[in-house]
């Protein structure tokens, strides 16, 4: 559950129709998750406190955060027919994510983790194996009818592939906006994680940039360089910190994304509002009998959520206001994440700011 404040700001966080989902594009795995009360020494034998299997991967926790905060969402990636398939999808069918276009890789297993959280530290530690799944194609991606989505979140991961699936999305929304016609056409905002040092990464600054610092909170950046920062909000004890990173993420894509769509709805109204009050005084002016009215001026509303600049116009619905107010849901719903097991107490646990 969130806040009346939330609510209040960017509405009610009740599923989207489908042209509104968030696709996260990235990796699904199995994480087998040990809790011990201290991390174990070299060569010695530990009893756990807690043992579990977990679907796991970045965009693929992304997804399970999203569908419980409210958000229809969609994971893209690619699968292993062989061991734990079944495991990853029935999770996914459990939270309601969709993975209906994942590319199926025969003969192959998925990608492995395993995950010791210590409680005392309050840390978990990732042992991978990947036994070499294909990554997605470009191919893979221009298979989706891009018509489905409002934004597109990529790992930061196979870069020279998503720099072109990037591409793709860049020209999908340049022919959006050669269309004049529908007032419903919204582009497509893209996000992109930037876990490791890539240079070809470089070409994306300037952006919105945004940086969680774990318990020292967030800070993020506008395109003209405004700065807003928040604290973290950690909860009395540390159960689970496996996945607040993911959380953050889709904490911050959640309300992003909401805000993006409400207010494309109030400008789509306003644009229908101008062109029927100017519809109504041509009328007005082809009758004779108004000519009393002739010097009326028609009223002209207008919208301008543009606040950064217009080169930015994918996110020119990101302030400062709006930003500051995205990262601080997102250190509080990381906050209250890492206090309990798992994600699903989020849906219900009152997230405030």
């Amino acid at each position: 559950m969130i806040s009346t404040f939330y609510e209040k700001l960017v509405g009610s966080s009740q599923q989207e129709s489908s042209s509104s989902k968030i696709l996260c594009v990235g990796l699904v795995c199995l994480d087998i998750v040990q809790t011990c009360k201290n991390f174990p020494l070299e060569d010695t034998d530990t009893r756990c406190i807690d043992y579990r299997w977990q679907r796991g991967g970045n965009a693929s926790n992304n997804c399970t955060v999203l569908s419980k905060l409210g958000s229809k969402c969609e994971f893209f990636g690619t699968l292993g027919t062989e061991h734990h398939l079944k495991f990853l999808k029935d999770d996914m069918l459990k939270y309601s994510i969709d993975f209906s276009h994942c590319p199926v890789i025969d003969k192959i297993g998925c990608p492995t983790s395993t995950v010791i959280l210590s409680l005392q530290a309050g840390s978990r530690t990732i042992l991978h194996h990947n036994p070499n799944l294909p990554e997605l194609t470009i191919q893979d991606f221009e298979k989706l009818n891009l018509d489905n989505y409002r934004w597109i979140h990529f790992e930061g991961r196979n870069i020279p592939r998503v720099l072109g699936m990037m591409q793709s999305i860049e020209n999908y929304n340049s022919k959006l906006q050669s269309i004049k016609s529908n007032n419903n056409n919204i582009p497509i905002t893209v996000s992109v994680e930037l876990e490791k040092n890539k240079i070809e990464l470089l070409d994306l600054l300037p952006a919105t940039i945004i940086c969680a610092w774990g318990d020292r909170g967030a800070m993020a950046r506008t395109p003209d360089g405004t700065i807003v920062q928040s604290p973290a909000f950690p909860p009395p004890q540390i159960i689970d910190s496996l996945g607040a990173g993911d959380t953050f993420t889709a904490a911050v894509l959640h309300y992003l994304n909401h805000v993006k769509l409400k207010k494309s709805q109030f400008n789509v109204i306003n644009t229908n509002n101008t062109d029927q009050i100017t519809k109504t005084q041509q009328q007005t002016d082809q009758d004779p009998s108004s000519s009393s009215n002739s010097n009326i001026v028609p009223k002209k509303i207008t919208f301008n959520c543009n606040i950064e600049s217009l080169e930015y116009s994918n996110t020119d619905f990101i302030d400062q206001t709006i930003l500051q107010a995205a990262i601080t849901f997102a250190c509080r719903t990381a906050g209250n994440k890492i206090g309990f097991k798992g994600y699903d107490h989020l849906q219900s646990t009152p997230i405030c700011f």
